[in-house]
């Protein structure tokens, strides 16, 4: 499974070289995120997400992106008398790669993969104060994407994605297997402004 997720990134990032024209820019905005698996649900972690991206024109229709971006993951939930509290942190660096399709003038739909890394991870139990996950999450994570983004006026963009593990980033206690729930898994909204800085044309 791994493999094959990088072969497919790295046919994407091979379409860059065909474009005719490429660009680059700068994005931040706001992550909502949840853990399917951990008993509980609702996007109630909030998070930044900001970083840089490239991208080409494939035809007229057709870009392809890649970004490097640093992005606040994790989970947060209470009992209605609190005598109950979670909450964990996960700050990935991910290297997304997608394409978009160009319609109705200002919108494009996106849709690809992206490798994370985590840079750090910490549970907080018992209101006390953040601690190392334990278990330890996984180093890297493999997720799918999808979203759609809107042209507020020339060079500035607002996205909204949807992004899902397509691996378990930790196994369930007890390395225990539900049917298809094989352990834990991010599950995010991002809002983002992009600025788009400069584009080029091939000669």
């Amino acid at each position: 499974m791994k493999k094959s997720l990088f072969i497919i990134i790295i046919l994407l990032i091979s379409q860059v070289g065909f474009a005719q024209t490429f660009g680059g820019g700068v994005f931040g905005g706001l992550s909502a995120s949840q853990l399917d698996g951990d008993r509980s649900s609702g996007y109630h972690k909030a998070g930044l997400s900001f970083g840089i991206y490239t991208n080409a024109k494939i035809n007229k229709y057709i870009d392809a992106q890649m970004e490097l971006k640093y992005i606040q993951k994790g989970s947060k939930w209470e009992s209605e008398d609190q005598n109950v509290f979670y909450q964990s942190k996960l700050n990935y660096i991910e290297l997304p790669v997608f394409l978009k399709y160009n319609f109705l003038d200002k919108f494009s739909a996106n849709i690809g993969l992206a490798v994370g890394y985590l840079q750090k991870s910490t549970e907080n139990k018992d209101r006390i104060g953040d601690e190392p996950a334990d278990p330890p999450f996984n180093e890297f994570e493999f997720s799918g994407l999808a979203g759609v983004e809107y042209k507020i006026i020339e060079n500035l963009f607002f996205n909204v994605r949807f992004n899902y593990s397509i691996l378990p980033i930790r196994n369930h206690p007890g390395d225990q297997v539900h049917f298809l729930d094989r352990g834990q898994y991010n599950n995010a909204l991002t809002f983002a402004v992009y600025y788009q800085i400069a584009n080029f044309g091939k000669r």
